[in-house]
């Protein structure tokens, strides 16, 4: 019981601060965090929280899958997310239109407030579509960056 105490803490810490960034959806990180997994450890002293097996996270308008899910946390407080994935996939809701995105890998650095998805990337918001080889997007300022990239941009 203790153990699962401790999992579930840190998943509220990680998943809050994660989603925190996303100033989008008014009042998200306000709401309920559920997180799914077969499995789930947490290790204090290493401050590494672990989730495995149709992993699902969800805040409010936000929406995580992945195989795996790594949370490395500093001082009790999450500084990156790492997930893999056949695809990773993510789902924001969105203020105007909802953002979709995918690759093989994510890594979400909480302090620079940034995702990178990596291995056959696609981020989708609405009709636009962003692919790349490895794709930035920074949250609090809205901006997608890549390599190897192909845009395709629908005429308003």
């Amino acid at each position: 019981m203790i153990q699962l105490k401790k999992i579930l803490l840190a998943t509220f810490f990680i998943t809050t601060t994660a989603i925190a960034a996303n100033n989008g959806a008014a009042g998200s990180t306000d709401m309920p965090i559920d997180l799914e997994a077969d499995s789930g450890t947490y290790d204090q002293i290493a401050g590494l929280a672990t989730y495995k097996g149709n992993v699902k996270v969800t805040q409010g308008a936000s929406t995580i899958w992945a195989d795996k899910l790594t949370i490395v946390l500093k001082d009790n407080v999450a500084e990156r997310i790492e997930a893999t994935g056949n695809p990773v996939k993510f789902k924001y809701a969105g203020d105007k239109q909802p953002i979709d995105g995918q690759g093989k890998q994510a890594l979400y650095e909480v302090t620079s407030k940034t995702i990178t998805l990596t291995g056959d990337a696609i981020v989708k918001q609405g009709i636009d579509v962003v692919k790349g080889t490895k794709l930035t997007y920074r949250l609090d300022q809205e901006i997608i960056q890549g390599q190897r990239v192909k845009m395709t941009f629908q005429p308003k």
